[in-house]
Formats: structure tokens, sequence, C-alpha cells
């Protein structure tokens, strides 16, 4: 597993590097034997640290850790792989328990079929000057999930909201958190 650093204020020493080295690929390949990558990122504001830790543990997967505030990087980044191990086991025991709901091949099929090509096109847009341009570049995958399911992945990606295409109607939905903490569902209505 590639683990890349970085640190904003923060010097990171030969020990501070195989400390995480050590403490992320214990958390990691305990629950997923072959992760992809992971990235540390250190933080100072006055005299406290601050550690986020990135997973990219299998495709289609990313969680997000931060620790606490601490008055060393070695206890901030602890706090940070604690949290990391907390979303790992939850979500291995999620994917564990999805296993025996649905089939795995078939949920897999469903979530290539979801993939949206972006087609460009040579005609000509009225544009707005003062407006930002929107540009898409990449293709992005959809997973196919419940509800539930959605709020979970988007929880344990630290995200604010997330696409996916529901198991149970097959349209395309999204949830996303709300300024009150609450989570909200948008289902488009059919036609």
């Amino acid at each position: 597993m590639q683990i890349t650093f970085s640190g904003k204020q923060v010097d990171i020493s030969e020990k501070l590097r195989k400390h995480v080295e050590e403490g992320v690929l214990s958390s990691v390949n305990k629950y997923f034997p072959a992760p992809i990558n992971c990235t540390v990122a250190f933080s100072k504001e006055g005299d406290e640290f601050q550690a986020e830790v990135t997973v990219h543990p299998a495709k289609n997967i990313v969680l997000k850790g931060t620790g606490d505030r601490c008055a060393d990087p070695y206890s901030a980044f602890d706090s940070a792989n604690q949290h990391i191990a907390t979303r790992l086991r939850r979500h291995k025991n999620k994917l564990n328990d999805h296993k025996g709901k649905a089939g795995l091949e078939e949920a897999e099929l469903l979530a290539q079929q979801a993939v949206f090509p972006i087609v460009e096109t040579e005609d000509e847009y009225d544009i707005n000057e003062d407006a930002p341009l929107t540009i898409a570049e990449t293709e992005a995958n959809i997973p196919v999930c419940s509800v539930s399911d959605a709020v979970m992945r988007m929880d344990l990606a630290d995200e604010c909201a997330i696409m996916f295409k529901n198991i149970s109607n097959g349209h395309i939905s999204m949830v996303y958190r709300r300024k009150d903490g609450n989570i909200g569902w948008v289902e488009p209505k059919a036609q």
C-alpha cells in the first residue's frame, strides 16, 4: 500500500513516518487484505497537532478519519488511526451483512451499469462571462445500494452528499446532509 504524507506547519520525521506506516498497515490489513493507498495529513494550530487519515482500502471505498487535537503529532495520529480503524471495522461488517442479503456479483454488475459516460458536443452555448464554467472531465461510478447503505457510505466517506442507484426501484437518487444535521433524500419523480 502506498502511503502519502503531508504536513501543514509540521516537519514529518523518519521516526514519525515509521510510526504512521506501522499503525496504518496494522489497522487497514486487519479488515482489508490488499489496500490501495492511504494519505496522512498533519496540521498544527498553535501548540496543538491534528491528523487526518484517508484510506482507500478497496475499489470504490474511501474512508476518512480525523483525530483529536493533541500536544504531539504521535498522539494526534493515534487518535485519527483509532477513528479510521473503527470506520474500517463498521464498513467491513456492513459489507459482510450486505453480502448475505443480495448477491455481490449482482450488485457489482449493477454498479458497472450505473457509470454515466460524458458526452461532449460542439454545440454553441450561451455563455454568461460572469458565471463560473462547469467542466466535467471524468466518469463517476454510481453505487447501487439501498438508501440506508447510501447514508452509511456518505458517513464513512465523510462527504456532504452522495448519488446512488436505488436498488429497490432502479432510479438514480441522492442523499445529503442538511444544515440542521439531518439527512435529506432526493428521488426524482417517474415520468
